[in-house]
C-alpha cells in the first residue's frame, strides 16, 4: 500500500490542512495538480484539477487529503495515451468517465 486518500470538499480544503498545522501534524507542501510540464502550480489557478495534502497517522501510515476542483469525465481531462501498468500503451484502450 502507497498510501490512504480522502476526498474532501475543495472549499473545505485550506481548512483541513490549517487545523493540521494547529494540531501539530507535519504535511507535504500544499501540491495544487494542473497540466503544465511540471504538473504541480505553487498557487491555485483555472487549470488546477485536484489539491492534494500528504501526512503520517501515529503509526507511520501516509494520508492524503485530495479536493477535486473541477468536475471530471469523458476525454476532456486525459491529455495522454492510456498506458497499462507495465508501461505498454494500452491501444484501444478508452476511458469514458473518472470518479474521486
Amino acid at each position: 500500500m502507497n498510501h490512504i486518500a480522502f476526498s474532501v470538499p475543495a472549499e473545505r480544503f485550506d481548512d483541513y490542512v490549517a487545523r493540521l498545522h494547529d494540531l501539530g501534524v507535519e504535511t507535504s507542501p500544499v501540491l495544487n495538480h494542473d497540466d503544465p510540464e511540471g504538473q504541480v502550480a505553487p498557487q491555485m489557478h483555472d487549470g488546477v484539477f485536484v489539491r492534494s495534502v500528504y501526512f503520517f497517522d501515529p503509526d507511520g501510515v501516509c494520508l492524503e487529503f485530495a479536493a477535486w476542483t473541477v468536475e471530471l469525465g469523458g476525454d476532456a481531462h486525459v491529455r495522454h495515451d492510456p498506458m497499462r501498468a507495465d508501461g505498454i500503451k494500452a491501444v484501444g484502450m478508452v476511458i469514458t468517465e473518472l470518479r474521486a
